[in-house]
């Protein structure tokens, strides 16, 4: 089986394209035709709105492109006791949409919420600034149903919080990039929705040592959701997007809170006092503030030749964002998760960029984390090593991913 001969409809990412592509409306017709195609010898792509098709390693063999937009279907919504069962197509503005007709949402902030479908983002393990005080996505996450490469359903998890019993499957088939099966359905926590949401703005002069001032956040009288440090560069392209007029000079230190009205004066009350030495200052609330973290979920996924994206624990994100030079990355942090991505400026050379990136590296590890490139040309993948530094449960990665997928027909060279 050889790769199509020139570019179609299809594309898997990378320059790749699929042999062909099914648009299945249902869990029976999906499972029957990954049975199929799987026994033919071809790969499964999975795909939902396109929004990560770049991310990790080349497509290694060719194969079917399985788009699961059509699988958007609510199976169970008891609104009182906040859990939803959806199909893993719906997109998460679908969803939210869903959720607050009803007073609730599901605490999550992604890229392109119009397009981005559950499936992917559960898939990928995506999250926003919100992930510091609403949590991860495998956090959220209660039951999962996939399709095996042999054509089997199999379940995972519950409807219920309480569920505890049998082997984790949703946390599982959370991040691992439709290499262990098809996603077709999720059960998720829902949250209530804030009565209001701000944000404070801040700007530090860029030799100001922040981490006492995160280190102080983190035991704040107030509870922030959001905790964001950005250098000049990545803060303006996310005010060129909102186009708020707030400063981009420095450092930029983001913190969100939510709540009720009340909550929300006083919690900003306590964080101005906390935050006196800043150089400057700006409070923006509900519509701004929402449109304001979108753009700074919405700005590591967009194009860029080569991104980063490093874990480290959250005492080494200031260091590590003072050895990223503004002249060739954006980069902006979950200052209180310990994540920093950075996005290469398009006129750096390569050369200069793989030598940041390897220095970098050598920082993050240092630092008991890892860097992993999102986004980096095809030819450079193996050489970059774009899923960082081997570790030590990478082989039970390697174990699992022979024992769901015995014919590592679903997504093969993506992950690991």
């Amino acid at each position: 089986m050889n790769w199509p001969e020139s570019s179609n409809e299809f594309p898997l990412g990378d320059g790749r394209f699929g042999l062909a592509a099914e648009r299945p409306s249902d869990r029976d017709s999906l499972a029957a035709s990954v049975r199929k195609h799987v026994a033919e010898g071809a790969a499964i792509y999975p795909q939902g709105g396109r929004t990560a098709l770049e991310c990790g390693g080349a497509p290694a063999r060719p194969g079917i492109v399985l788009d699961l937009q059509e699988l958007n279907r609510v199976i169970d919504y008891p609104v009182a006791d906040m859990t939803i069962t959806v199909e893993t197509g719906m997109t998460l503005g679908a969803l939210q949409e869903l959720l607050g007709a009803e007073g609730q949402r599901l605490p999550l902030h992604a890229p392109f919420p119009d397009r981005a479908t559950l499936g992917g983002i559960y898939a990928t393990d995506t999250s926003g600034p919100s992930r510091y005080g609403l949590g991860r996505p495998r956090d959220q996450i209660l039951g999962v149903a996939f399709v095996s490469s042999q054509g089997e359903l199999i379940k995972g998890g519950g409807r219920v919080v309480k569920n505890v019993a049998g082997y984790d499957f949703p946390k599982l088939l959370t991040g691992s990039y439709g290499s262990l099966g098809v996603l077709v359905e999720l059960t998720l926590k829902t949250r209530p929705k804030p009565e209001q949401t701000a944000v404070l703005w801040t700007r530090w002069p860029i030799e100001e040592p922040l981490e006492p001032v995160l280190a102080a956040l983190t035991t704040s009288r107030a509870r922030p959701v959001v905790l964001e440090l950005l250098n000049g560069t990545a803060a303006e392209a996310v005010i060129r997007e909102t186009n708020q007029g707030l400063p981009t000079s420095g450092q930029i230190l983001v913190i969100g809170v939510e709540g009720t009205e009340e909550v929300v004066r006083w919690q900003l009350e306590v964080l101005r006092e906390e935050l006196a030495s800043a150089k400057e200052l700006s409070e923006v609330r509900d519509a701004q503030a929402d449109q304001l973290l979108q753009a700074i979920t919405t700005y590591p996924a967009t194009d860029a030749d080569v991104s980063f994206k490093a874990s480290l624990l959250p005492s080494a994100v200031t260091r590590f964002l003072t050895e990223v030079d503004p002249s060739r990355w954006a980069a902006q942090s979950h200052a209180g998760s310990g994540i920093v991505w950075g996005l290469a400026r398009p006129d750096v050379p390569i050369g200069k960029l793989a030598r940041d990136i390897d220095r970098l590296r050598k920082l993050a590890t240092s630092a008991e984390g890892n860097l992993t490139l999102p986004r980096c040309p095809t030819d450079r993948k193996a050489e970059l090593n774009v899923w960082g530094v081997p570790r030590s449960d990478w082989e039970l990665a390697r174990m699992i991913k022979r024992a769901l997928d015995p014919a590592d027909a679903m997504n093969p060279g993506r992950f690991l």
